[in-house]
């Protein structure tokens, strides 16, 4: 069955992809495309793990996360393509159980594993499309009262984690989705340079009819990084640029997307607070 999964990792200035190609290695992925945004030169080189063949590509220039994928789409031929970070580690099984999903139906568009960091805590890596008030409510008092009611609607935290179940949206950290799919609605939006994108994917699926699904027997850890103060602000202005492009895509009302609009910029400003006073306080 793995055998008809490509794997697509898109790095940039990361760490080493290399335990994560042999992992996915061990797990019968037998294709994977490594795509390097963070060099400056255009290059080609293949390399194999075991029976694994393994293509490094770079452009000489930051695609984007969603258009690097897009670029390779058409070089593959697998039935179903494995989207990851390249600082996700799966554990033993994971990408066999989200391929038993995608195989029970052709309706499947995408689906996620559970995503735990390195404390072994669960990510809440499934959850509605947000709505103007429960963005407004989560984005200002999210980060100190996670259990609101906003916060707790849009993270669907009255659905058990351990089962398998039809959610809105999922986590582009790692995601395995149907190339037919991705394919039919035109694979991801490059508007998106960073964030949202697996947000505004899971909407285009939906509208086009297929499902999407959390399978809780595919677990990951997505390491993640510790960025300087300076990332961190450049990633809150990054997200927020996104979520106004994703809003402008999904409101037809102007009046409403004025207000969301304002929203976005209320909540960004309260992110860059709060970001810089951690940065005080962990100095």
């Amino acid at each position: 069955m793995n055998n008809d999964i490509a794997a697509v990792v898109v790095v940039y200035r990361s760490g080493p992809v290399k335990p994560l190609v042999e992992q996915l290695a061990i797990q019968g992925i037998t294709s994977v495309v490594v795509v390097d945004n963070g060099s400056p030169h255009a290059y080609r080189h293949e390399w194999t793990t075991g029976p694994c063949r393994v293509r490094e590509l770079a452009f000489g220039t930051n695609l984007g996360y969603g258009a690097a994928i897009n670029r390779v789409l058409p070089e593959l031929e697998e039935r179903m393509v494995l989207v990851s970070n390249p600082d996700v580690m799966p554990h033993a099984g994971a990408v066999r159980a989200l391929a038993y999903i995608m195989m029970t139906s052709d309706r499947v568009g995408a689906v996620g594993p559970k995503v735990l960091d390195v404390a072994g805590e669960r990510y809440p890596s499934f959850r509605r499309f947000p709505s103007l008030w429960e963005s407004m409510w989560h984005g200002a008092i999210g980060w100190i009262a996670p259990a609101s009611f906003a916060t707790r609607s849009y993270r669907m935290s009255d659905i058990d984690p351990e089962s398998a179940v039809v959610v809105p949206w999922i986590s582009g950290s790692c995601l395995l989705c149907s190339r037919e799919a991705l394919r039919a609605v035109g694979g991801f939006d490059t508007k998106y340079q960073l964030y949202m994108e697996d947000v505004d994917l899971c909407r285009r699926l939906w509208i086009k009819g297929y499902q999407i699904v959390y399978q809780p027997e595919a677990v990951v850890t997505h390491v993640g990084g510790v960025s300087s103060s300076q990332r961190r602000l450049r990633a809150v202005l990054a997200h927020h640029r996104s979520m106004a492009t994703y809003a402008a895509a999904e409101q037809s009302s102007s009046l409403i997307l004025i207000l969301v609009e304002l929203g976005i910029a209320l909540r960004c400003g309260l992110s860059l607070v709060r970001t810089i006073l951690s940065g005080v306080i962990r100095n």
